[in-house]
């Protein structure tokens, strides 16, 4: 089998089990890239414009109990995640820190906690799609 062969093969099997998952809503591993991305550049940057701190909130937990429905849409993959933040408050200033270095802002342990919860949709790998809702009450 050559090479091309190969990754037709690898291709259709992608397919198959995408399209198995389609439709169905699925727990997400805490450690999924996209999850992550989601979280940084999407779900704490809305979070923290609607907290109004003098200081920027940060996951206080690495657990977001994220889930995530894929459906077609326009003949692409559109996918629906939902997930929670429990944040705190870190060192970070919100007037002076870019929100690209949000990863590096440790939360302060003895800090209040609020608990965000977040809705996004987009189409798979365009995070310029993305419309999300956050809540956030305090824990």
């Amino acid at each position: 089998m050559n090479v091309n062969q190969k990754i037709v093969i690898f291709t259709i099997i992608i397919g198959i089990a995408h399209s198995a998952t389609i439709g169905k809503l699925l727990q997400v591993p805490d450690k999924d890239p996209t999850l992550k991305a989601l979280v940084y550049k999407d779900g704490l940057p809305k979070a923290n414009a609607k907290i109004h701190d003098t200081v920027l909130w940060v996951p206080a937990t690495t657990q977001f109990s994220a889930r995530r429905i894929t459906v077609m849409n326009q003949g692409k993959l559109y996918s629906t995640w939902t997930y929670d933040m429990l944040l705190q408050q870190s060192n970070c200033p919100s007037r002076s820190t870019p929100m690209a270095d949000l990863p590096g802002c440790k939360a302060i342990s003895s800090s209040p906690k609020t608990l965000c919860s977040v809705h996004t949709s987009l189409f798979d790998n365009d995070f310029s799609s993305a419309e999300s809702e956050v809540y956030c009450t305090k824990a």
